[in-house]
C-alpha cells in the first residue's frame, strides 16, 4: 500500500471541520509580495468573473503536501472514509498560498461579509469559542498574524508596527494589496467570489507520515521536469499549423520575438489577446481564434506578433527618438513602466502601432493613459475592474471613437472624482505604494523634468509629524488634540521622501533633529519636495494644511482629475525641458539612461 494518499479538494473541503493547519517549526517564513499574491488574487477573481451565467469550471490551486501528525496513513483513510474527527496537518508545501488564502477570507470578512457569515468564518477559524484557527503559522509569526490579520476587523487597521521582521512586512504588503483589490467589489461581485473560492477552487492534497518521506515527495513536486509554459502550447499549435514551405520563415519569426523578449515573451500573447482577442476567452483559445481570423498562423505571426513584439520592447524599454515630442514620450513611458501591474500596456501598444506615426498625438495619448494609471492607483482600485478599465480603452481605439469626452474610458466620473479628492486626504493609510510614487512624480513637477528616476532606489515615506508619540514628545504641545493632530500625521503635507536609513533614525525625533537628517546627512540627495519644510522652525497643523493644500494643487494642475473628460493638454507638455528632446547631445544621453533605469519600488 502508498506510504502516502492523494485526493482533490474543494478548499470548503479542506478549510472545513476535518483539518487544522499548522506551519512546522522548520518552515520557512511568508515569502510572497504583492506581485505573487495579486496574480493568484486576479486570476481567481477573473476565473470567478469568466464563470458568471455559464457552466461553472473548477480552478486549480495546485499540489499541496503535508504531514498528517495524528495517525498513519491506513488510519487516516479510515477516519476520512467515515467522515471522522478532526486532522492536524503540518504544511510542507503550499503554506504561502494558504497564508495568502487565509489573508483573502479575513479581508472579506471584514469588508461587508462579516463574522456571522459561517462559510467564510469557518475557513478562519474552527468552530466554537475556543476552536484552533484553521491555519497556524509558526511561533515567529503566529501572533503577529493573529493581531493584524486573522483577528476581526484587523485588516482594515493601519497600525503602527515597530521594527517589522522581512515575513510581517510582506503579510502587511499583501494584506493591504488584498484590502484595494477587495474593496473595489461590490457585496455581490464579493459574494461570487466567495462561493468560487469554497466551491470550484480546488486542491490536490498529498499527505503522508514522516519528514524523510515528505522531502522526498517535496523535491519531487518542486524539482522534477519544467512547467509547460503557454507559449509552449501556442507554439506547438501555431507551428505545426504551417506548411512545410512556410515552417522555416515562421519558425525565424517565432525565435526572434522569443529572443528579442526574453522572459516576457510569455506576457506577450496576454496583451495580444486583450488587444485583439474576444473580451471574456481563455488566452490560447482567443490567440487561436485571432490568428484564424488574420488568415492563419503563417500570417498571424509575420503582421501581428513580430510587429506587436517589436513595439513591446520599445515600450518596455522606453525608446522613442526623431521627433520634438520625444523626450516627454521616453517619460511618459518610463512612468508607466514604474507601475506594478501592466494592464496599461495593451491599449498603448495598440495606439503605438495603429497612431503611433503621429508622435503629438501619442505624445498626448501617453499622457492620458499616464494620468488613469496614477488616478486609479491613487482610487485603489483592483486588478479585476482596472483591467476592464484599460480594456474599455482598447475597445475605444479600436472603434475610432473621440477618447477625449466625458464618456471615454480615460476620463473620471464625477463619484471617482470625489473619490480622488477624498483619498488624497489619507493616501499613505490607504496605500502607502501609491503615496510614495505621487510623491515622486511631484518632485518631477517642481523640477520640471524627470529627477526622481535618479533618486536612490530605497526612498521611503517618512512622516514629519510622527506617528507615534511618546508622553513627553513636543509633537505633544503642538498637537495637543488627538483627532487633529491623527489628521495631520497622515496628511499629503506631512509627508516626506527619505532614504530608509534617514527614516529608521528620524523616527519619533523633534522637528530640528529631523530637519538636520533630511538636509544634512552626506552622501545622500535630497528629494526636492522635501525644500518645502527647510525654512520652516516649526511644524504645526498650519505649516501642514498649507503645505497639503499646495501639494492637492500641484495634483490638480498637473492632472487634472476634476477635467470634465479628458484634458487636451497636460501639464509639462510645452515650453518646458520636461517636454523637450533635449538639443545637446550629453543631456539627451543622460536623460536616455536615467528613464531606461528601472524603479523598484516606485
Amino acid at each position: 500500500m502508498p506510504s502516502f494518499t492523494a485526493q482533490i479538494l474543494f478548499l470548503h473541503e479542506l478549510l472545513a471541520k476535518r483539518y487544522v493547519i499548522e506551519a512546522p517549526a522548520y518552515q520557512r517564513a511568508y515569502a510572497w509580495t504583492a506581485a505573487e499574491a495579486g496574480r493568484l488574487l486576479e486570476d481567481i477573481t477573473a476565473a470567478a468573473d469568466e464563470n458568471e451565467g455559464r457552466g461553472a469550471e473548477d480552478f486549480f490551486l495546485g499540489a499541496m503536501l503535508f504531514i498528517d501528525r495524528d495517525r498513519s496513513v491506513i488510519e487516516r483513510r479510515r477516519v476520512w472514509q467515515r467522515g471522522g474527527a478532526i486532522s492536524t496537518l503540518d504544511v510542507i508545501d503550499g503554506f504561502q498560498r494558504l497564508t495568502t488564502l487565509t489573508i483573502l477570507l479575513c479581508v472579506l470578512r471584514d469588508l461587508g461579509l462579516g463574522e456571522r457569515d459561517r462559510r467564510v468564518a469557518d475557513g478562519i477559524e474552527t468552530p466554537g469559542a475556543q476552536g484552533p484557527p484553521r491555519l497556524t503559522l509558526a511561533a515567529a509569526d503566529e501572533a503577529f498574524f493573529k493581531e493584524h490579520v486573522r483577528r476581526a476587523g484587523a485588516t482594515l487597521l493601519a497600525q503602527p508596527i515597530e521594527n517589522p521582521s522581512p515575513a510581517e512586512k510582506r503579510i502587511i504588503e499583501v494584506r493591504n494589496h488584498i484590502v484595494g483589490h477587495v474593496q473595489d467589489l461590490e457585496l455581490a461581485q464579493r459574494l461570487r467570489l466567495r462561493d468560487f473560492l469554497f466551491e470550484r477552487c480546488c486542491v490536490v492534497q498529498v499527505a503522508t507520515t514522516g519528514l524523510d518521506r515528505a522531502h522526498r515527495m517535496f523535491t519531487v513536486l518542486n524539482a522534477t521536469g519544467k512547467p509547460l509554459a503557454r507559449n509552449d502550447v501556442l507554439k506547438a499549435a501555431l507551428l505545426g499549423s504551417i506548411s512545410p514551405l512556410a515552417s522555416a520563415s515562421a519558425r525565424a519569426t517565432w525565435h526572434e520575438a522569443e529572443n528579442r523578449l526574453g522572459d516576457q515573451f510569455e506576457q506577450l500573447f496576454s496583451h495580444i489577446h486583450v488587444m485583439y482577442g474576444r473580451p471574456g476567452s481563455r488566452v490560447i483559445a482567443s490567440i487561436l481564434d485571432v490568428a484564424a481570423a488574420r488568415g492563419g498562423a503563417a500570417t498571424f505571426l509575420e503582421s501581428t506578433l513580430a510587429p506587436v513584439a517589436a513595439a513591446f520592447d520599445d515600450i518596455r524599454h522606453a525608446r522613442h527618438s526623431g521627433s520634438a515630442n520625444s523626450g516627454i514620450i521616453r517619460t511618459y513611458l518610463s512612468y508607466l513602466n514604474w507601475q506594478s501591474f501592466a494592464d496599461w500596456m495593451p491599449p498603448v501598444m495598440l495606439w503605438w502601432l495603429e497612431r503611433g506615426n503621429d508622435p503629438e498625438r501619442l505624445a498626448w495619448f501617453l499622457g492620458a493613459i499616464d494620468r488613469l494609471a496614477l488616478g486609479l492607483r491613487i482610487l485603489g482600485t483592483g486588478g479585476g475592474k482596472r483591467a476592464r478599465r484599460f480594456g474599455a480603452v482598447v475597445a475605444a481605439i479600436r472603434k475610432g471613437g473621440d477618447l477625449r469626452g466625458t464618456d471615454s474610458p480615460l476620463a473620471f466620473v464625477r463619484q471617482e472624482q470625489r473619490t480622488i479628492l477624498h483619498n488624497l486626504r489619507d493616501l499613505h493609510a490607504r496605500n502607502p505604494p501609491a503615496a510614495k510614487h505621487l510623491l515622486l512624480r511631484l518632485c518631477d513637477v517642481k523640477a520640471g523634468e524627470p529627477l526622481s528616476l535618479s533618486l536612490p532606489v530605497d526612498m521611503t515615506v517618512e512622516h514629519v509629524l510622527p506617528r507615534k508619540l511618546s508622553a513627553r514628545s513636543e509633537w505633544r504641545k503642538w498637537f495637543p488634540d488627538p483627532e487633529e493632530r491623527e489628521l495631520c500625521t497622515e496628511a499629503l503635507g506631512n509627508l516626506v521622501l527619505v532614504t530608509k536609513s534617514q527614516n529608521d533614525r528620524a523616527s519619533n525625533l523633534g522637528f530640528a533633529r529631523k530637519q538636520e537628517i533630511y538636509f544634512n546627512t552626506p552622501g545622500v540627495p535630497i528629494a526636492l519636495i522635501n525644500e518645502d519644510l527647510r525654512a520652516h522652525r516649526v511644524w504645526t497643523a498650519d505649516e501642514i494644511r498649507q503645505r497639503d493644500t499646495e501639494l492637492r494643487e500641484q495634483v490638480e494642475a498637473r492632472w487634472n482629475f476634476m477635467a470634465s473628460g479628458v484634458p487636451a493638454h497636460f501639464a509639462g507638455l510645452a515650453g518646458n525641458a520636461f517636454a523637450r528632446e533635449r538639443p545637446q547631445a550629453a543631456a539627451a544621453e543622460r536623460s536616455s539612461r536615467l528613464l531606461t533605469t528601472p524603479g523598484p519600488g516606485r
